[in-house]
């Protein structure tokens, strides 16, 4: 992913700590949904960012 793309990007993942990673949401400034790995973070940001693609409220 570019830089570019990311900075389009509503939900990012934000390192908490040294196993710590959240799902930071830019339009509300808040992190959610924690996870132990910077993947599985990735892998609900990029559901969350497609979610939000598709107009979905969830």
């Amino acid at each position: 992913m570019t830089d570019k793309s990311s900075e389009e990007l509503r939900f990012v993942v934000e390192q908490h700590g040294r196993r710590s990673f959240y799902v930071f949401d830019r339009a509300t400034g808040l992190s959610r949904y924690p996870s132990f790995t910077r993947r599985g973070a990735q892998k609900i940001a990029d559901h969350k960012n497609a979610e939000h693609a598709a107009g979905g409220t969830r």
